[in-house]
């Protein structure tokens, strides 16, 4: 449209910024990411920072997500777009399972529990995940999210918290060994305390990811039955526009 260029250029810094928010971006790389010229590419992440979008920080002012940032997700996570749009899928995959399926999101180390789908065989104890936080690999749908991580992403994931891990007797080679398997998979697929479940990730947006995962009593998740709900949860996603990879 006609008078929206450089909206579209500060919404493409924006997400490259967003992409590239745990390390920083400069200028520089901000200048060749969006093949912009250097003037006009100063001129938009100025305006984002004087906007709270964006925040310059350190000697080499490298550019991160800003304040204002923060606050307009914490205000989107009362009514959650993500969770309106994904009902829908889950609500499918839930009668066409008959288990129960939830919604989690990457938070940094971390994955957050957003929803809930009951199936028709309730689990004691399942809603109270709903809100909650966890550790990446210390749940089905949250292990897919660490597996799309490089090798030397998980391995200082997982040095940051050995301890965390260890106290699951969860070793690193142990997880690994779980992570190339997923990979492999394209699901993840745990059985463990009497419980089993698949998880699928997709992608949310440019620069974001989150994951499905069906849940159950491990009887009635066998491993031969896995590649079946992990093709569900995918054909669910894909019926309603959700990019899964």
């Amino acid at each position: 449209m006609a008078g929206t260029q450089s909206i579209d250029r500060a919404l493409t810094l924006l997400s490259i910024a967003a992409r590239h928010h745990a390390q920083g971006i400069s200028l520089g790389e901000l200048v060749e990411a969006a093949q912009l010229d250097r003037t006009t590419t100063y001129r938009i992440v100025s305006s984002l920072v004087r906007a709270g979008l964006l925040s310059r920080e350190g000697l080499e002012g490298r550019y991160r997500l800003g304040l204002e940032t923060v606050a307009l997700g914490q205000l989107a996570m009362t009514r959650s777009p993500l969770v309106e749009r994904c009902r829908p899928v889950m609500m499918a995959l839930a009668r066409r399972t008959g288990d129960h399926v939830f919604l989690v999101v990457r938070s940094g180390d971390y994955s957050h529990c957003l929803h809930l789908e009951e199936g028709s065989r309730p689990v004691k104890g399942f809603a109270e995940t709903v809100g909650s936080t966890r550790l990446l690999g210390q749940g089905v749908p949250s292990f897919t999210l660490l597996a799309c991580m490089a090798d030397d992403a998980i391995h200082a994931h997982y040095v940051r918290h050995q301890m965390d891990y260890k106290a699951y007797n969860l070793t690193e080679s142990r997880l690994m060994r779980w992570v190339r398997q997923t990979r492999e998979h394209g699901y993840a697929q745990i059985i463990a305390k009497g419980l089993g479940g698949i998880g699928v990730r997709f992608d949310v947006g440019s620069c974001a990811d989150a994951a499905l995962g069906v849940l159950t009593a491990a009887s009635r998740m066998p491993r031969a039955r896995g590649p079946d709900v992990a093709q569900m949860a995918r054909e669910e996603l894909c019926r309603f526009g959700w990019n899964v990879s």
